[in-house]
């Protein structure tokens, strides 16, 4: 005991006392406004300097939050933006992945196992290469807008639009945009219900084809 006890004590004195591990950055590095709460991630988040958060939002813990400027297997660019409002809130375990932009318009709600990406994975066959490693592809920015409720294990996908207001019922896989005050559900999402100002409550869709 006294012999490993000198041991150690000589080890200090040879090798010197290691610095203390060096404080979390505030929010992990992203820049936020005040009063916001960016939950402990999933895994390290890539180009922070990508990504701001507005006043009183918050993100939940376990999210993987990305904004990739490069991408090495197949040497392209990008230049992403990922911009969340004031008064945001997005659940645990979100996925949320830029290579052009996603923003979030203040008031927005989400549940847990929200996934939101701007980009895919080429599908076209390479030889040997498998598909995490091809070429992203991006079809457009996607935009949620003010005030809208986003229900749990709901996919928003490259090019979708949400106005204002909109609600997402659970599980949804959104594949187009939607204006104002709509109600959708399903996979792929399709309007159920839209909300008139003017009558203030929800009305049925016009039928198809008239």
């Amino acid at each position: 005991m006294l012999v490993r006890r000198m041991l150690r004590l000589a080890k200090r004195v040879v090798l010197g006392t290691p610095p203390p591990p060096a404080p979390e950055p505030p929010n992990f590095g992203i820049k936020t406004g005040t009063g916001t709460t960016i939950g402990r991630p999933r895994r390290p988040i890539d180009g922070k300097q990508y990504i701001s958060f507005g006043n009183n939002s918050y993100l939940g813990p376990e999210a993987w939050i990305a904004a990739y400027d490069h991408y090495p297997y197949s040497n392209q660019q990008f230049t992403p933006q990922i911009i969340v409002g004031n008064d945001v809130f997005i659940g645990g375990y979100a996925s949320i992945t830029a290579v052009n932009k996603i923003i979030f318009e203040d008031g927005v709600e989400t549940a847990d196992f929200l996934y939101v990406s701007d980009h895919i994975h080429s599908i076209t066959p390479e030889e040997g290469v498998p598909i995490r490693k091809r070429r992203l592809i991006s079809r457009g920015y996607v935009k949620i807008g003010a005030y809208s409720g986003i229900g749990i294990n709901v996919c928003i996908l490259a090019g979708v639009t949400l106005g204002k207001y909109c609600v997402v019922g659970a599980q949804s896989v959104v594949t187009r945009s939607f204006p104002d005050y709509s109600l959708i559900s399903g996979n792929p999402a399709v309007l159920v219900k839209t909300y008139s100002p003017e009558l203030k409550k929800w009305i049925d869709p016009p039928a198809e084809g008239l």
